[in-house]
């Protein structure tokens, strides 16, 4: 397939390629050269993301491609002629029989051109073929050289931003945490789990409840997503089994670190840390073994026979031990015939679960080959974790040393952890239980009516082929029902919720909008979360729900927030304004991240818009009035070379990018404080089993360290807000260094 591919493009170079052509440089260069960017850009481009309506954008495809290829060739930007490179290298694709181009309903009635995928197969085979080394998107089998400055030796920018002068003022003298972090997590090397590994391909061939995410999904693109998400990550896998590899890392804007590596990396899905050890190893010790139980209980997250149905990742450490221990013949058997023995699929996290349970099994053979199963000297490679509960809410109440949301997010000692999402939920279902029995009985009535009939007609259509008559025929006669009845549909938003009687499900429907509303959640976007999430939870009347009942839960959840979150929400309002102040006056919102001097710069910039002809595969039918041919396409490029200021940005990333500021310079602080190795992906923290108990007392001492420099006035010093009104509380912040459940 890659030979075919090189031989397509040659031949396609040499007869459509002219002279005069301002693709003209690809006649003198290697196809050997960029080959490999120019596959790995197209295999990552045409899998669908969120929030783009699963579809692939041909503008957006054949710019990342022909700005690839001209990086790679060393030459200077220029989005036309990048925009025509990736649509000449495309076409070959197309040609080949892997994708197409089709025209698609864009803003305004206005056309887009999409890709649909015909041969996902094909694209996934050329990317096997990709070489390690060849692609900045594959682990690296050679450990990275250390930044030294801004600009790493393989070409990439330590922080990820248009701002040529921020680049060049972060410096080893100036910001030492920040290269003494990046420097670390690169130095830090990993291998495939093997045990972990022989099993993956089976469990997804068989379609096992180990991959239930997948399995589940109800929109068939977002099923493929999966898939071939999972299909990349093992195939990654089997290519580095016995091999030890590192990642390249680089900073946010606002001081977060990601590897440059595309899915198979600690911070990527459940399976790709299942799959992931460590190079190094260390003695567990006796703590490290109470550990690993522990570890094997949090990623299970599932029932574990109490009568407070409470689940193993929500008890005290003291019990998921205990129940850990109690059930550790039953893990042992899913290490030792995991297809036999599939209880583990039912773990919230299966490919870690199963992970915990074979490292178990490795220790017990090991005590039984020395005789003493009191011995834990056993060296363990794998790695635990612990989470920051609800963090952006943590940052929020630490910030307002508010006592009150304190306990719900486990910024205080307790005996059971604190739950946000049931709190938020129990004051969403009240209010809405009030406003419904402000109704009159006949109203309700006439409500409960209206919604069983549109939801019995909903459900009649799945039962109906897609294009039937008898399908078109209901669809016509819901159009009519919410047509002569659009006061009820409104009326009937908080009797619709009231049927939610289950408060597992309450908690659910309300989780990611409370999860999300520190980092700039609105009524509106809390809403469309609804929607979103409408297939997600496993509650079949979501499925079918209105689009103004889903908003108005939104409404609900944003404004229960404000009245129960009230130091936290005013905070919020505040960073909004301050961005708004900077709008006005032109300028980036910045300011430097406590102790560990990262400079955050708002640089929200965007390439301007123009419209270009843009010729797609070889010349075909007469020209056209405009002079150009049939297969000529006029598209909306954005030239990166081109950059103005993004509108209404400032205000709107205000709040959330300061808060992700918070939790990036913990993560960082605490990476420098460690005399250990550790993992960090945003709020969670990880390390070997014998370096966790310094780990978890270590995160709470760096917490607390970071508060201590009330960050809430420098922060505001920074960005120009008056926090004279800010309502701050009495919590003492060093009542985390007692929590049990702040980070577990």
């Amino acid at each position: 397939m890659r030979n075919k591919l090189h031989k397509n493009l040659k031949e396609r170079i040499s007869k459509e390629v002219a002279p005069q052509s301002p693709l003209k440089y690809l006649m003198t260069t290697d196809i050997l050269d960029y080959i490999d960017i120019l596959i790995s850009i197209v295999y990552l481009y045409t899998r669908p993301k969120k929030g783009t309506g699963q579809s692939i954008f041909l503008t957006e495809i054949i710019s990342a491609v022909g700005h690839g290829v001209r990086n790679k060739l060393r030459l200077k930007k220029d989005s036309a002629i990048a925009a025509k490179t990736g649509a000449f290298m495309l076409f070959s694709f197309e040609h080949m029989g892997m994708i197409q181009v089709v025209k698609g309903g864009g803003l305004n009635g206005h056309c887009v051109y999409l890709i649909k995928l015909l041969n996902d197969d094909n694209i996934k085979k050329l990317w096997e073929t990709v070489k390690l080394e060849n692609s900045s998107k594959m682990p690296s089998t050679i450990p990275y050289e250390p930044w030294t400055s801004s600009k790493h030796s393989s070409g990439a920018s330590m922080v990820k931003t248009g701002d040529k002068e921020l680049l060049k003022s972060i410096t080893p003298e100036k910001h030492p945490m920040l290269f003494e972090a990046i420097n670390k997590s690169q130095s830090i090397g990993w291998n495939i789990n093997k045990e972990i590994y022989s099993i993956t391909k089976w469990a997804l061939r068989s379609k096992t409840e180990a991959f239930s995410d997948i399995w589940e999904q109800q929109n068939p693109e977002a099923k493929k997503t999966k898939v071939r998400e999972s299909k990349a990550i093992i195939d990654i896998a089997g290519r580095l089994l016995d091999s030890e590899f590192y990642h390249l890392y680089y900073f946010d804007f606002r001081g977060r670190k990601y590897p440059t590596t595309a899915y198979l990396h600690e911070q990527g899905s459940d399976l790709a840390k299942g799959l992931l050890l460590r190079k190094d190893k260390k003695p567990i010790g006796n703590e490290g073994y109470q550990w690993l139980l522990l570890s094997i209980a949090s990623n299970w997250a599932g029932d574990c026979g109490r009568e407070d149905k409470a689940k193993t990742d929500k008890i005290p450490m003291m019990d998921r031990y205990h129940w850990a221990s109690d059930n550790e013949e039953i893990f042992l058997s899913y290490a030792e015939k995991p297809k036999v023995h599939q209880g583990w699929m039912q773990a919230d996290k299966p490919w870690q679960f199963l992970a915990g349970c074979v490292e178990l099994k490795k220790l017990r053979e090991w005590q039984y080959s020395k005789g003493d199963f009191n011995n834990y000297q056993y060296e363990s490679h794998l790695e635990c974790f612990i989470d920051g509960t609800n963090n952006g809410s943590q940052h929020l109440s630490a910030l307002t040393r508010d006592e009150r949301t304190a306990p719900l997010v486990n910024l205080v000692p307790s005996e059971f952890p604190g739950d946000l999402y049931k709190y938020i939920a129990d004051h969403v279902w009240k209010n809405i239980l009030k406003e419904k029995e402000s109704m009159s009985k006949q109203t309700v009535a006439e409500c409960e009516a209206f919604i069983d009939q549109l939801t019995n007609l909903k459900k009649s259509i799945f039962k109906e082929e897609a294009k039937s008559e008898r399908r078109a025929q209901l669809l016509d006669e819901i159009k009519l029902l919410r047509d002569s009845n659009r006061s009820l549909i409104k009326l009937s938003c908080c009797v619709w919720w009231a049927r939610v009687l289950d408060a597992k499900h309450k908690r659910k429907i309300v989780k990611r909008g409370v999860m999300t509303l520190p980092y700039g959640g609105t009524p509106y976007g809390l809403g469309q979360q609804v929607i979103d999430d409408s297939r997600k939870h496993g509650i079949e009347m979501l499925v079918f729900s209105e689009h103004k009942w889903s908003s108005y839960m939104g409404r609900q959840i944003y404004d229960t927030c404000k009245v129960s979150l009230k130091r936290p929400m005013q905070l919020l309002g505040l960073f909004e304004k301050a961005g708004k102040a900077a709008e006005a006056e032109g300028r980036f919102l910045s300011w430097t991240s406590p102790i560990t001097n990262f400079p955050v710069v708002q640089h929200y910039t965007e390439g301007r818009v123009k419209k270009i002809y843009v010729q797609y595969g070889p010349p075909h039918g007469p020209r056209k009035n405009t002079g150009y041919f049939e297969n000529t396409f006029q598209l909306s490029i954005c030239f990166i070379e081109d950059i103005i200021p993004s509108k209404g940005k400032q205000s709107t990333g205000a709040s959330p990018n300061a808060i992700h500021s918070l939790d990036a310079a913990h993560l960082t602080l605490t990476t420098c404080r460690a005399d250990f190795p550790i993992t960090t992906i945003h709020d969670s923290f990880g390390c070997l089993l014998a370096d966790m108990p310094k780990l978890y007392s270590l995160v709470r001492e760096t917490f607390v360290e970071i508060y201590q420099t009330d960050p809430l006035s420098s922060l505001f010093n920074d960005i120009g807000g008056n926090i004279e009104n800010v309502q701050v509380g009495k919590l003492d912040i060093n009542d985390i260094l007692e929590s049990e459940f702040c980070f577990s």
